[in-house]
């Protein structure tokens, strides 16, 4: 085959069949290089990186500003600008565990990474990696409900946030309240409320649920448009200053008649 080296290009990429052979002023297709403004082919600038990685990763991208490798186990001593991503099979073999043989193809999707990886047993499966663009493990920090985290000394897994115990009854509304009574929203936040103080005869919820804060030491207050049998009632003895809770009625009824009243 001859080898034509091309130093300008007047009409671009072609891949018309024309009578005598492709033009040399054309391209069939460019790869790692760009045309400039004056028609001439520049190569695109390539990294140059001399690390010996810890022996059993596999594969190679940039992602975040951090090259991404992969392996099928847990490998210490990953140098730094480098993130370890574990994957694992989805059904290995207990008797002949596959191993990781090639990765075909990764790049970023939603937040994470997508990956096309292969097994020596032949099988190929897509992941979504998050650990790319989770944070590190941090002291004192409030983690939600199915967050990602990793380990600060890294060890290519990524831990999501769960439940301790099992989930507290959701948020009904005209159901009984008393002090300790630990209730949800109907749509999780990843908080829970406990109430804290309660008035009526006997407190209950009301018809609409509060307006949750989802704010650790926070208070919300929610009221029932209600009066009991023996009269009427008073008020909490302190409300806060800052009380706005669209999710209930506001503390003066018609008449000067106060509904009960749950403070969480």
């Amino acid at each position: 085959m001859a080898e034509i080296i091309l130093s300008a290009v007047k009409t671009g990429i072609t891949r018309l069949r024309v009578k005598g052979g492709a033009s040399p002023d054309s391209l069939y297709d460019l790869a790692n290089a760009y045309v400039s403004a004056a028609r001439t082919i520049v190569p695109r600038p390539g990294s140059a990186i001399h690390m010996n990685l810890p022996a059993g990763t596999i594969g190679l991208g940039l992602f975040n500003g951090v090259f991404q490798v992969f392996s099928d186990h847990a490998i210490s001593g990953m140098p730094e600008g480098f993130n370890l991503n574990v994957l694992s099979h989805p059904s290995p073999d207990p008797d002949d565990p596959p191993t990781l043989i090639r990765i075909w193809k990764k790049e970023p999707l939603m937040g994470g990474l997508y990956v096309v990886a292969e097994w020596s047993d032949g099988e190929v499966f897509h992941y979504w990696i998050l650990s790319v663009s989770a944070g590190n493990w941090k002291p004192e920090k409030v983690y939600m409900l199915n967050e990602h985290v990793t380990p600060t000394v890294q060890n290519g897994l990524t831990y999501q946030a769960g439940r301790l115990l099992p989930a507290d009854p959701v948020w009904k509304a005209g159901e009984e309240r008393e002090v300790g009574d630990i209730v949800e929203p109907t749509t999780f936040n990843g908080y829970k409320y406990v109430v804290v103080e309660a008035y009526g005869a006997p407190p209950r919820s009301g018809d609409t649920e509060p307006a949750w804060i989802a704010k650790e030491g926070e208070i919300v207050i929610e009221e029932a448009d209600v009066t009991s049998d023996d009269g009427e009632q008073s008020p909490p003895s302190n409300v806060p200053p800052d009380y706005n809770n669209p999710g209930g009625s506001l503390p003066n009824k018609p008449g000067g008649k106060y509904g009960n009243t749950v403070l969480f």
